[in-house]
């Protein structure tokens, strides 16, 4: 199977309360928009006029207030907060809610989202070691009654997996997914990105198309290598932009971004947005946040970069945008971009 390129739209619970994201999805899909990621954080990124919604609440409640629209996170971590157990079963409950409306981004986490709530922040390797088992243990847990056939199964179907970091015993989904749930993998580093060619439907990444080509090469090399289907592997890009005719107003917008800009800003063992928020001020000057977010006054200077993601080989891209009038941008990318696509 062949993928064809889509466009979608991003969701920030870290900039909005929930009821403006509703109001901006239930928009995106009468646009034209078919799928949403969103992201699955404890605490955001900055602290002034942050939120810290619950995701998968959020969603829930979105998927009933729209009618075909696709919801996938970006992403959930199963390092520490989040039991691998527990992800399996809301979002098997959330597929039979709204089947073949779900998806799980997954990857490696942020100490913002951890250690806040008492737990230390290990090292990148230990971090990929945990999702790793994490993912093995979703997907074994959304086949139905054992059907794939391991020694990790019992003759009713329960589950027993023994791990380095998480043990399951005779555990069974009683209310399992009404289908396959896409699992996508957020990698930049190259053993992240052959554990996503492995185990996961497809790559997340925020890099730029010209830096993409050397982790699409690794991806690929692995996927092959385990015999997976690449026409069928989804790469994933997310694509920030901010629009207003005022430049000064679409860069104003984008400050709240700030702390993603700070160097190897994933890795960094802080949880209190308002320390993430003093160093950004400090760090990351206006010139590099103009570098991390393209500022326009043209919708239709889109085009071009999104262009480029999908000459360089991405099959998504979701539009995260910063615009300071959202419901603006949505319509006018709909009018102008989205049907040029």
């Amino acid at each position: 199977m062949t993928r064809n390129n889509t466009l979608g739209y991003w969701v920030a619970q870290e900039q909005y309360s929930m009821a403006n994201l509703f109001e901006f999805v239930k928009e995106a899909e009468r646009c034209g928009f078919t799928t949403a990621m969103t992201s699955d954080h404890f605490h955001p990124w900055w602290h002034d006029n942050g939120y810290g919604n619950f995701t998968w609440i959020w969603i829930a409640a979105a998927a009933e207030r729209t009618k075909k629209i696709q919801f996938v996170t970006g992403v959930t971590a199963a390092v520490y907060r989040y039991n691998p157990a527990v992800i399996a079963q809301a979002f098997a409950s959330l597929d039979i809610l709204y089947p073949k409306r779900i998806g799980l981004g997954i990857g490696t986490g942020e100490a913002m989202n951890e250690v806040s709530l008492g737990f230390e922040w290990p090292d990148a390797k230990v971090r990929l070691d945990r999702t790793t088992e994490a993912i093995q243990i979703i997907r074994k847990l959304w086949k139905k009654d054992g059907e794939d056939n391991n020694k990790d199964f019992d003759n009713d179907g329960f589950l027993n997996f023994i791990g380095k970091y998480f043990k399951i015993r005779n555990a069974k989904l009683y209310s399992p997914p009404s289908q396959d749930i896409p699992l996508y993998m957020a990698a930049v580093g190259e053993q992240s990105i052959k554990t996503a060619a492995k185990y996961s439907d497809g790559i997340i990444t925020v890099v730029k198309p010209n830096k993409a080509a050397k982790i699409f090469d690794v991806f690929d090399k692995e996927a092959k290598e385990n015999k997976r289907e690449l026409g069928s592997l989804e790469k994933i890009a997310e694509y920030k932009v901010s629009f207003s005719e005022d430049y000064d107003e679409a860069f104003e917008s984008t400050k709240f971004w700030r702390a993603t800009a700070i160097e190897n800003a994933f890795n960094l063992d802080i949880n209190d947005p308002r320390e993430l928020e003093r160093r950004a001020k400090e760090e990351v000057p206006d010139e590099k946040l103009k570098e991390s977010i393209q500022i326009i006054t043209s919708i239709e200077d889109t085009i071009k970069p999104i262009e480029e993601y999908f000459k360089m080989g991405f099959t998504r891209v979701y539009i995260h945008s910063s615009s300071p009038n959202e419901i603006k941008f949505i319509q006018e990318f709909s009018k102008k971009v989205l049907t040029y696509f």
